[in-house]
């Protein structure tokens, strides 16, 4: 919007400078004569043309032009930024993602590895080949994964989240 703002004010600019060509008309009723004293209303019509040339600006307008350069460079150079800002922010968004998709992967294998084991200590706590502190201990194992897996879905939905966020998409 602003470098159409900015094309608009130089279209502006250079016609500011060129002739302008106007035409008018008035009509009314009225004492329009060149008898004041004449106290009947009369018709009357005026039409004209009108040229008007700004033929010296005094410099004004290469200035304005200059100065409409200046800020589509600025506009330019604010628009490369955003965009070198933009694509590092999404670059790193990505790659959180990945290493957090990666990280749940992993935490679902372990979770499943430790919920085997589980399975098989609580078989070998009723035997009793294994003792209660060990069996609790294989449990609390089996806590820490689910909860470390909860935390890096967490994580990956906050990481997603900013990702979509950074490219001004409605997050769900």
């Amino acid at each position: 919007r602003s470098q159409d703002r900015l094309a608009k004010e130089q279209e502006a600019a250079v016609s500011r400078d060129k002739p302008r060509l106007s035409a008018y008309a008035r009509g009314g009723l009225g004492r329009a004569g060149l008898n004041f004293i004449d106290d009947e209303f009369q018709f009357y019509a005026i039409v004209g043309m009108q040229l008007h040339w700004n033929a010296w600006s005094g410099g004004t307008t290469s200035r304005e032009r200059e100065a409409l350069a200046v800020q589509q460079q600025i506009l330019a150079a604010d628009e490369a930024a955003f965009a070198r800002n933009l694509s590092r922010t999404t670059d790193s968004g990505l790659a959180d993602i990945d290493r957090l998709q990666r990280a749940v992967d992993v935490d679902d294998r372990i979770v499943e590895l430790r919920e085997q084991i589980v399975r098989t200590s609580e078989v070998r706590f009723r035997e009793g080949v294994l003792t209660a502190s060990e069996y609790v201990e294989r449990s609390t194992d089996l806590l820490e994964a689910r909860s470390g897996r909860a935390a890096h879905r967490v994580e990956l939905a906050e990481a997603s989240a900013r990702f979509l966020t950074a490219l001004g998409l409605e997050v769900r």
